[in-house]
């Protein structure tokens, strides 16, 4: 939440900065200022509702990922997080093409498959690790001191 506060700021101080903060006003104006002869909203006012109310969606949407996945953070391995991750953005990737109607290259299909078959891979070795740790606490717990630790020196 910092870091995004942190992020505006520093827009706005770089707007300020290069002088285009003139040009943000001067639009604004232009915008509650252009009414029509029947009294509707300018077709710059409809314009300018139109990107606030997409950029606050946006935000909204980007807020609630970043909770979203911070909760899961908490919840979850950094490792685990991040492949979920890279599958987010394969998602994210995919589905673009597909409302955008852009079509997938052969190296941008090669790509997604790599990213999805190494989080299956990671997903099966997690879960057979996981398997792995079930099983030698069940015989911990069955022959209890007898069992000897496995071992990785020789």
């Amino acid at each position: 939440y910092r870091m995004q506060q942190i992020g505006v700021l520093m827009l706005i101080m770089l707007i300020m900065l290069t002088g285009k903060f003139y040009l943000l006003i001067a639009k604004v104006k232009y915008a509650f200022g252009g009414i029509g002869d029947a009294g509707e909203p300018s077709q710059s006012f409809r314009e300018l509702v139109y990107y606030l109310l997409l950029a606050l969606v946006n935000g909204l949407a980007f807020t609630s990922y970043n909770l979203a996945s911070t909760y899961i953070l908490t919840r979850i391995s950094v490792v685990h997080h991040a492949a979920l991750n890279c599958i987010r953005r394969v998602f994210a990737i995919v589905m673009t093409s597909i409302v955008f109607g852009l079509t997938i290259t052969f190296l941008q299909g090669v790509g997604i498959a790599i990213s999805v078959g190494a989080f299956f891979a990671y997903s099966y070795f997690k879960m057979k690790r996981g398997r792995k740790e079930k099983k030698m606490e069940e015989r911990r717990k069955k022959w209890g001191a007898l069992i000897m630790e496995p071992t990785d020196k020789v």
